[in-house]
């Protein structure tokens, strides 16, 4: 199986988690349950969304132009090897060469 198919399911297990003891603790102190529920369901979505995006970013292949100063890159969060290499070369061979901005 590969990571993809784990990577939400596991985060919203992992959101939910949080967010129920969120619910709990908010709920011992005498909040309302409707403020409690949309404090729940805020860190479950924030949580969940948070670690699907730092495992993607973590497991993505990411290739960048050689020419020095360029900023162009492209990112792949599941890419087979052909379709890595021909984005490599997409990132090797592309026509607008753009210069990083400094403030």
């Amino acid at each position: 199986m590969k990571l993809r198919h784990v990577r939400l399911p596991a985060a919203a297990v992992v959101g939910a988690v949080l967010a129920l003891a969120i619910d709990s603790r908010l709920r011992s102190y005498g909040v309302s349950v409707s403020l409690s529920v949309t404090c729940a369901l805020a860190v479950f979505a924030n949580t969940s969304a948070a670690i699907n995006h730092l495992v993607e970013i973590a497991t993505a292949t990411t290739h960048r132009c050689k020419v020095p100063g360029c900023t162009f890159r492209v990112r792949l969060p599941d890419a087979d090897p052909v379709e890595s290499r021909r984005w490599q070369e997409a990132a090797a061979a592309h026509p607008a060469h753009t210069p990083a901005r400094h403030s």
